[in-house]
């Protein structure tokens, strides 16, 4: 081993002992004088280099430097993407990890182009937890839907939905969140139709895992009585949403935040048909029980 090579070696040693040790700007300092002798001594612009400029990016990252960490990390990609053989899974690891950092940094439209391949570098892995590409796929989803592109939202969640019901089976916990995503996203564009039979599944799927005073049946609930709400079947959106804040009251603990949404959602129900009393007093018992 060359001197430099030998020299970058040692650093790099040194500069995780400081990072397990939670020395960070020892860590740092370390980290750039490692990156530099990488400059050196690996001028091909090899797999050591990007080494050195991602951990010189996590670690300005971790200091809350975030446009300093991305220009690192970008740095890394760059030099992954030349690689004559291409390693899918070190690329896949730094495009979600810029992925998520540009997301964090309120730019959407690079946080997409990494988010899309880091997406196609996993599919090909095939080895990947379900969760993870999950995760990226209704983030690209959300992305679409913020910035008004509506259509172009929906085929993420459906590939969401595919690779969970690959990996988990169609009756899953997992899975059922998942459904209940997508018929948010189909109430939202008021197909109703569609978003009502999600619903259901979601609702079946949790009722057969949880016991009926389980947070997420109490939410699935919810969600069909807004899909009713919004078109106009006021009946069944009454029942759904009592029956929804049973589900919460007569759970142990004191209910969480969507519980108040739940009777808010109630409550502008019973106004719109005339029963601006009742809906006061609903209100009111939600946020006793909330404080409570």
């Amino acid at each position: 081993m060359k001197g430099e090579e030998r020299l970058w070696s040692i650093l790099n040693d040194k500069l995780d002992t400081l990072r397990a040790s939670n020395r960070l700007p020892e860590a740092i300092r370390v980290a750039e004088t490692a990156l530099e002798v990488a400059k050196r001594a690996f001028p091909g612009a090899g797999s050591p280099l990007a080494t050195s400029f991602q951990k010189l990016g996590d670690l300005l990252d971790e200091k809350g430097d975030r446009a300093s960490a991305k220009a690192c990390l970008l740095k890394t990609h760059a030099i992954l993407e030349k690689v004559k053989t291409p390693d899918q899974r070190a690329i896949y690891r730094s495009a979600r990890r810029l992925a998520f950092l540009c997301d964090n940094l309120g730019q959407p439209e690079e946080a997409l182009v990494f988010y899309e391949k880091a997406i196609a570098a996993g599919t090909q892995l095939g080895d990947l937890p379900h969760s993870d590409l999950g995760t990226m796929l209704n983030n690209v989803a959300l992305i679409f839907r913020k910035s008004g592109r509506q259509k172009a939202a929906e085929p993420y969640y459906l590939q969401a939905l595919q690779i969970y019901e690959k990996q988990l089976g169609p009756n899953h916990a997992d899975v059922a969140s998942v459904l209940n995503n997508l018929a948010v996203f189909y109430t939202n564009e008021r197909r109703y139709s569609e978003a009502e039979k999600i619903h259901l599944r979601a609702l079946d799927i949790r009722k057969k895992l949880h016991p009926a005073t389980h947070p997420d049946i109490a939410q699935s609930k919810c969600n069909l009585a807004v899909v009713y709400h919004s078109r106009g079947d006021y009946a069944k959106a009454a029942e759904l949403y009592r029956a929804s804040l049973k589900s919460w009251e007569e759970a142990s603990g004191k209910p969480s935040e969507d519980y108040e949404v739940v009777a808010s959602n109630y409550a502008d129900l019973l106004r719109s048909l005339g029963h601006a009393r009742k809906a006061h007093q609903v209100e009111v018992r939600a946020r006793k029980r909330r404080l409570g």
